[in-house]
């Protein structure tokens, strides 16, 4: 004898899972900068120097002195002369004095004191060490004055957008169960 059978058969569920990405998109654009470097205010101021020349020893040295040097030197020249002469006639007194003693004094005497002597000395040519030269430097007045660099910023801000992802459930296929006797 055959005995019933039974017989069970299903089906399965079939699930649709559609998704879909979010989606971002982000942009930044660069902020706008501007940089403006002014220059310095510089001033600079150079005071005149002091420069000294003294060239009075070589003007001396060549017989070209100045008016208040050669009055000095007549005047210490005639001084000298001066008392030369004192001395000379002091000592022709004294000769004078002795003239018993015999000879031609007044003659020999007047032998010596004929004429006279001029003495002139020419200049050598000055030399460099005869001028005194003399320089005092002054210090150059600097002033500075900077300036700020002048900076501008126009900041940019982000710019993005976003669209959210989804995902969709669907059922394909429903689950099914079929029982039947076979015999």
């Amino acid at each position: 004898m055959q005995m019933p059978r039974l017989q069970i058969s299903t089906t399965d569920a079939r699930v649709g899972i559609q998704t879909r990405n979010a989606e971002l998109t982000y942009q930044q654009p660069k902020a706008e900068v501007s940089i403006r470097q002014p220059k310095a205010d510089v001033s600079i101021r150079q005071p005149d120097g002091e420069l000294r020349i003294d060239q009075s020893k070589a003007r001396s040295n060549l017989h070209l002195k100045s008016s208040a040097e050669r009055s000095r030197q007549t005047e210490q020249f005639g001084e000298q002369k001066a008392m030369e002469g004192s001395a000379r006639r002091a000592r022709e007194g004294d000769e004078l004095m002795r003239i018993e003693n015999g000879g031609n004094l007044i003659a020999s005497q007047a032998k010596r004191n004929y004429g006279y002597e001029i003495d002139y000395q020419m200049g050598n040519t000055p030399v460099h060490e005869l001028v005194n030269i003399d320089y005092t430097a002054r210090e150059a007045e600097i002033n500075i004055q900077k300036n700020d660099p002048q900076i501008n910023i126009t900041p940019r801000y982000p710019q993005y957008s976003y669209q959210p992802g989804g995902v969709n459930i669907s059922l394909l296929q429903e689950p099914s169960i079929t029982i039947d006797w076979k015999v």
